[in-house]
């Protein structure tokens, strides 16, 4: 067994996972053979853009974090969801569009906000509606679509949402810097984070040792992977190239 040391930026993370989430058979046998519906988010943004090859990524969000809190961005600049059947790729179609044509070999990426201590997805919902989960977690759970959540390990948070959950909803805020939001967790959702993304990819695993950093490492986060000699060898050229991934484009919030 070999071992291989490596901190990963945000940025470069989120194409780690992306790569990571195309090579599995559950997102290659949508993507092939149904319906892939990559909904909107930054680290799902990856993916769309992994797929279609050009494709702006700041279009693909809907509420985002940025240095004065949360925030979301102007309705008319979003893209819709990212839409695939058999390969085609479905323009101008949302996720709710196609739900009652969808199965249990289809499958629904949405990115979270926060990655619990139960390893639980939470997504932070300033809609009255509940957004784009709202829209769809329910049918998606009735049906057994598959739900995907690719998430940085940066977004690991030390509690269970179980923990502040029922605490707040998006009204209940005296004071807020930054869009008042809710918090739903997506039991059903199966987190997929850096280390899926390596084990798809090589037959690796990894283990996070640290996280953070300084002068652009802001949010990174240091893996312990290891694995079989060739596997390592191999996981080690990619992530050479993997570095010096651009940080996300700017993005123009309303709040």
């Amino acid at each position: 067994m070999k071992k291989l040391l490596v901190t990963l930026t945000p940025a470069e993370g989120k194409r780690l996972i992306a790569k990571g989430l195309l090579a599995t058979d559950l997102v290659q046998n949508a993507l092939q053979n149904g319906y892939l519906c990559i909904t909107l988010g930054t680290t799902s943004a990856y993916l769309v853009e992994e797929i279609l090859g050009d494709y702006d990524k700041t279009r693909h969000i809907a509420g985002i974090v940025v240095p004065k809190g949360l925030a979301v961005t102007e309705a008319d600049s979003r893209a819709y969801d990212a839409v695939f059947y058999r390969g085609e790729y479905l323009e101008d179609m949302k996720v709710v569009d196609v739900l009652d044509k969808m199965g249990p070999n289809d499958v629904i990426l949405k990115s979270a906000n926060a990655l619990d201590e139960n390893y639980t997805p939470v997504v932070l919902l300033a809609s009255d509606t509940g957004g784009t989960v709202g829209s769809f977690l329910g049918a998606a759970t009735s049906k057994n679509i598959k739900i995907l959540t690719p998430v940085g390990l940066e977004k690991a948070i030390p509690v269970a949402y179980e923990e502040f959950c029922g605490q707040f909803g998006k009204d209940d805020w005296d004071y807020s810097i930054g869009t008042p939001v809710g918090a739903i967790a997506m039991h059903e959702a199966i987190a997929f984070t850096e280390i899926e993304a390596l084990e798809a990819l090589f037959n690796v695993t990894g283990i996070p040792i640290s996280a953070g950093g300084v002068n652009g490492a802001e949010g990174s986060v240091t893996l312990f992977v290891e694995g079989g000699d060739e596997e390592i060898a191999t996981a080690y050229e990619f992530l050479l190239g993997l570095k010096g991934e651009p940080p996300f484009p700017q993005v123009d919030t309303v709040v």
